[in-house]
């Protein structure tokens, strides 16, 4: 087990890193309005700490001056919760298990079905923006759940077709139930954001 002063020399960078640009370069002040959106009040406070309780390996994709927080609510094993980035700069947002890369190559990084839960949200439209693209993307978060594994997407309806309607998701995943939302989550106006909960689909 590593030494109280080997886990502060691992830690204490990015902490650092983080105290000066949160309050002295003003990142802050820029990000912390999104998190009085309702649907970021509902990913922070609804959505993952059921999470936290419910599923035991998580991979959030996409780091930002407004996620490095969420880590906190997932205690219940170091593996519990894993972030992936393809921007070297964001990671200093990401988890302690933070993998630099796209989403598109996380299979070079764990093996097929290791997570339980994939929570995907606003990166459709945000940098994965062409139809071919997103199929890919969904059989790649497809083959990176676990049977039965919980995919959560969260998009835009102003800056999107709906996929779903597309049928990009069926061949891969099932709307899912049993959980505390309905499958399609929306906020209303003016609000554009709505979030997709989705089962792995066994093949």
């Amino acid at each position: 087990m590593p030494s109280p002063s080997q886990i502060a020399k691992k830690l204490l960078p990015k902490q650092v890193k983080r105290f000066i640009l949160l309050n002295f370069l003003g990142v802050r002040r820029r990000y912390d309005h999104l998190r009085s959106h309702p649907s970021r009040r509902f990913l922070e406070h609804e959505i993952l700490p059921w999470l936290a309780r419910h599923q035991a390996r998580v991979l959030f994709v996409g780091t930002g001056p407004y996620t490095w927080q969420f880590e906190r609510l997932f205690r219940r094993s170091r593996d519990q919760y894993t972030t992936i980035d393809p921007e070297s700069a964001t990671a200093v947002w990401g988890a302690r298990n933070h993998i630099v890369a796209p989403i598109q190559q996380i299979e070079r990084f764990r093996p097929k079905g290791y997570f339980d839960c994939i929570v995907f949200n606003g990166v459709f439209g945000f940098g994965i923006d062409d139809l071919d693209s997103q199929r890919e993307t969904i059989k790649v978060l497809h083959e990176a759940l676990a049977p039965g594994g919980l995919l959560l997407v969260g998009w835009n309806t102003n800056l999107l077709p709906d996929l779903e309607a597309l049928g990009l998701f069926r061949p891969y995943f099932d709307d899912a139930e049993g959980l505390p939302w309905p499958h399609r989550t929306p906020f209303g106006l003016p609000e554009t954001h709505v979030y997709d909960f989705y089962r792995k689909r066994p093949q």
